[in-house]
């Protein structure tokens, strides 16, 4: 293999030009360089979703639903870092509208076409939102499909966000965006903290860094495991991911008073987190 064929299959992720609509408009714009903001124009009757908080502005006309989509379907969208309710903006008007949506954070809009990518694999709560209804383009929650290894040091936890059908979705990004393409057995391997988002298919899974307790694994900085994907697939990697973000500026610690009700809010959460797990084990069946 020549060094050029090693370094084929990465791109700078630059958002491709938007398909063309039936009305002979784009499909969506993005607009911004750091928090980004993606429009996306709405025929009479047409529909764009998201996760709560991430609208921006929409045309007059426009009306907001929120939908609890049943016990299964929501806990297992919770798990995959989605909202309790799904949101839909849909155009009740005879003219053409129009709703944009926005990160939480001061991130990059990643547009994926879905049907170039039927299933992607993502980070909890990066999902930002999607052409269509919720039904259309399903958000729900995936069992991390590596070793019980990988579920503890690969970056990602036990779960991650699955996003499938539709036509065009939105995901949240940090910093930089490359995206790879994998050939049948090639690795790659990445930091713990630098996984966006994979085809289905593509396998991951931890490599140790260095060799065990070498000067190069404590004092390197780089951990003690990498995360290794291996193709066939296509990968979108973030130099800049929200985990290192909030690393950046670590919470004070909290009082007494504070401890106990930090105490309380944390077993509200695991029980929360067990339930989620259980909807997701359910709905898999």
């Amino acid at each position: 293999m020549t060094i050029l064929e090693g370094l084929e299959g990465f791109e700078l992720y630059i958002p491709p030009t938007p398909p063309t609509t039936d009305k002979d408009l784009p499909a969506y714009e993005i607009f911004g360089v750091d928090g980004q903001v993606v429009q996306i124009p709405l025929g009479p009757g047409e529909s764009a979703s998201c996760d709560r908080s991430a609208m921006v502005y929409h045309s007059d006309g426009v009306t907001v639903r929120a939908k609890f989509g049943g016990f299964m379907n929501t806990f297992s969208r919770i798990a995959g870092g989605g909202a309790l309710f799904s949101v839909t903006y849909t155009n009740d008007t005879g003219e053409l509208g129009y709703v944009s949506f926005a990160p939480n954070v001061p991130g990059l809009v990643c547009p994926i076409d879905m049907t170039e990518y039927p299933c992607i694999l993502c980070s909890r709560d990066s999902f930002l939102c999607s052409n269509g209804t919720p039904e259309e383009t399903k958000v729900s929650a995936q069992i991390n499909p590596t070793s019980p290894l990988g579920c503890l040091f690969s970056g990602e936890g036990l779960v991650l966000q699955k996003v499938e059908g539709g036509t065009m979705s939105f995901l949240t990004g940090m910093g930089t965006v490359i995206k790879k393409t994998l050939e049948e057995g090639e690795e790659i391997l990445i930091d713990t903290d630098a996984l966006l988002a994979m085809t289905e298919g593509t396998s991951i899974d931890v490599r140790q860094t260095a060799q065990c307790c070498s000067c190069a694994q404590l004092c390197g900085g780089e951990g003690f495991y990498n995360t290794v994907l291996t193709g066939p697939g296509v990968v979108w990697m973030e130099s800049m991911s929200i985990g290192k973000l909030r690393s950046l500026f670590p919470q004070p610690p909290p009082s007494n008073g504070g401890s106990q009700e930090a105490g309380a809010a944390g077993a509200a959460a695991g029980v929360a987190g067990v339930a989620a797990l259980a909807a997701v084990a359910f709905a898999d069946d």
